[in-house]
């Protein structure tokens, strides 16, 4: 799967890091659902940071067509709210 992470990039995202993906994913929709903006932080934190750390970074000189689009690391819980309102919640 290939992600974006709006103002850093695409990264590729395979295996056993999917599940851990939708799993964290899950949990980000929950938080947002919470409405607290400390624990929605953190949960999109470690989204992204899974996202980082697992993928394989695609340089940008690369053109491939993202299967799903992360907003901004620095995205507020009111901003997310209306980004994630259509979201789904099996990524697989």
């Amino acid at each position: 799967m290939i992600i974006r992470i709006l103002t850093e990039g695409q990264y590729k995202l395979e295996g056993e890091a999917l599940t851990e993906l939708d799993r964290l994913d899950d949990n980000l929709l929950d938080a947002l659902a919470e409405g607290n903006p400390k624990t929605f932080s953190e949960r999109f934190g470690e989204v992204l940071a899974l996202v980082r750390e697992r993928g394989s970074k695609i340089p940008d000189t690369d053109l491939v067509e993202s299967d799903l689009i992360l907003p901004a690391p620095d995205t507020t819980l009111e901003e997310a709210r209306e980004l994630f309102a259509t979201y789904p919640r099996n990524l697989l």
